[in-house]
């Protein structure tokens, strides 16, 4: 993927990896707080790049990010070529940044290769700019911190669970057990908000952080875990922990 260069007016490839900050951080006291102008960098739009990519890129819905309020941490995608570039050759960083009014924020992050702009200043950007918006646990109604154990293939096919289980997992907590009845392969863990983006409907389930629930059409309905295969399937879900418990256990000795 090349553009042509708004310095030398040349074509330059961009990169293709992606620098993703992970928390956003304090701003100092001393922070310039400056408002600079885009020097080969500009905001990548997020619309477009969901349109291309709807079941990998996932955006915010357009009526939540309209709502968007001051102090709210959005992040955006700064892509910039090599003139920006400490390293000279082109990057892409998803970054932080704090609104403060409509369009407008203050860069929570402080760039690990963008030159020209700094952890503090302005940024202007637009609503097909934003990304990502740090949720509450409150908002969404789940706790974002859990790992669900899921088939990987539910991932790697992009194949919704069938059945969705919460019992006891291999440290003996509960867990979101995510299961598919055909082929299925092995257990792994995976970010809670990367199963709900692909997956809404799995919102339901984990809203009642409890319970048995089946996949009926297009969306979960919740079974008595007493009747029918329901024991079997828990039953099931126990030795799969603590097989895992074991090999946790070993991998630990070694």
């Amino acid at each position: 993927m090349t553009a042509i260069c708004s310095i030398c007016g040349e074509e330059h490839p961009l990169a293709e990896m992606v620098t993703a900050h992970i928390e956003p951080e304090d701003v100092p006291a001393g922070a310039r707080g400056a408002t600079p102008e885009p020097h080969d960098w500009w905001l990548a739009d997020g619309e477009a790049l969901h349109a291309e990519h709807p079941r990998s890129f996932f955006i915010p819905t357009r009526e939540r990010r309209e709502a968007l309020q001051p102090g709210e941490l959005i992040k955006l995608e700064f892509q910039y070529g090599p003139h920006a570039d400490g390293e000279g050759e082109g990057h892409v960083e998803r970054m932080w940044v704090e609104v403060t009014g409509a369009g407008q924020g203050i860069l929570r992050n402080g760039p690990f290769r963008l030159q020209g702009l700094e952890l503090g200043d302005h940024v202007a950007y637009g609503l097909e700019h934003v990304i990502s918006i740090d949720y509450s646990d409150a908002e969404l109604g789940y706790a974002q911190s859990q790992r669900p154990i899921i088939d990987e293939n539910v991932i790697r096919e992009d194949r919704a669970p069938d059945v969705v289980a919460r019992a006891p997992g291999p440290d003996g907590d509960d867990v979101w057990w995510m299961l598919l009845r055909e082929g299925s392969s092995q257990p792994v863990e995976e970010r809670i908000n990367t199963l709900t983006d692909k997956f809404p409907e799995l919102v339901e389930p984990l809203r009642a952080d409890e319970g048995v629930w089946e996949r009926d059409g297009e969306r979960y309905r919740r079974v008595d875990p007493t009747t029918g295969e329901w024991p079997s399937l828990l039953a099931f879900l126990a030795e799969a922990a603590e097989q895992m418990h074991r090999s946790m256990e070993q991998e630990a000795s070694d």
